[in-house]
């Protein structure tokens, strides 16, 4: 740890020298930018005074000779602050460019690196908790409710192992673009009611309820649409307290088809509203598990699937996930 602290620590002073030399080396280009345009101004204006001298006075076109000498003059002025302007333009737009795209590749290195760091931490806390589990029973002489707490806190890891691995996966073929959406005709409701009991199964002492009426068929990858669920439910257990209740809703209104996950949590500040799902982005309260992967693909499925995904403050607080489908008549 101390090694990986320490390389990290070296990284970060390379790259602040990095950074200073680049600010030296574009300053150094504006200064020489600006000395040649004002060498550039002074020759022109001793050559201009000299060619005055040089004319004689008592020639009869010395007035219009004069002019000329002026009128070049000027010509000669605005060419130099044309080409100096329109080096300085580009200078600056790539000097932008190239600052914007180092900065946003540290950005994209420190989220990686966040995110190896985080997705180490979740592979081996689930596998330690089974390990641990299956020696227990191995070793000791345990009661059926014993074991049965113990099996199902290792089916509860079992599942954040497969959620983890469902992710990564999806993400690579994702980025790889080899993914191909399947469209199949199924009830979303259902759907969504059985993700939910799957939860409730999973953490049955949380309050997971669920507000669904009516059948609603919808046509799509039912299996991305099942994992953008699980994201959004996993979410809303990890940032709520053990006794908020989690609603999982799903309506028809305005042709459009809604599903809503809200929780009682303490919300997303609004600074991070709008980088919440973003890639690898993970929020202020670092103690709550995750990899900044669920809420990312969850916004790419619904994206692919014509959709789009947004996030609300839930009363008195909280928050209120909402997928919002259009309705088509091909799905009936």
């Amino acid at each position: 740890m101390p090694y990986s602290v320490s390389r990290k620590k070296l990284k970060v002073r390379a790259v602040k020298i990095v950074f200073i030399l680049y600010w030296i080396l574009l300053a150094y280009i504006f200064a020489a930018l600006i000395f040649w345009f004002l060498t550039l101004a002074r020759q022109n204006y001793q050559l201009t005074q000299f060619r005055i001298q040089t004319v004689d006075i008592h020639v009869d076109n010395y007035h219009e000779k004069i002019n000329k000498i002026i009128s070049d003059n000027k010509r000669k002025t605005a060419q130099y602050i044309g080409e100096g302007a329109t080096f300085l333009f580009f200078i600056v737009a790539g000097a932008i460019f190239v600052f914007r795209l180092i900065r946003n590749q540290l950005r994209q290195s420190q989220h990686q690196h966040d995110f190896i760091m985080a997705i180490t931490h979740e592979l081996k806390t689930p596998i330690a908790v089974t390990k641990l589990n299956l020696e227990t029973m191995q070793i000791r002489k345990l009661d059926s409710n014993q074991q049965h707490k113990l099996i199902t806190s290792t089916l509860q890891e079992a599942n954040r192992l497969n959620a983890l691995c469902n992710n990564m996966l999806l993400l690579s073929q994702m980025d790889a673009g080899g993914y191909k959406l399947t469209k199949e005709k199924f009830d979303i409701s259902t759907l969504a009611s059985d993700s939910a009991e799957d939860f409730i199964e999973r953490f049955p002492d949380r309050k997971i309820k669920v507000a669904i009426t009516n059948p609603i068929i919808f046509s799509g990858d039912q299996l991305l649409l099942q994992l953008a669920i699980n994201n959004l439910l996993d979410n809303a257990i990890k940032y709520s307290a053990k006794d908020g209740v989690v609603l999982i809703k799903v309506f028809f209104e305005n042709k459009k088809i809604f599903l809503q996950v809200i929780d009682e949590g303490p919300g997303v500040i609004t600074e991070e509203r709008e980088k919440i799902f973003e890639k690898y982005f993970r929020g202020t309260n670092r103690q709550v598990k995750g990899t900044g992967l669920g809420l990312y693909l969850t916004r790419q499925i619904v994206i692919q699937h014509g959709g789009k995904i947004s996030l609300k403050n839930n009363t008195p607080g909280g928050s209120i996930f909402e997928m919002q489908f259009k309705f088509s008549k091909n799905n009936n």
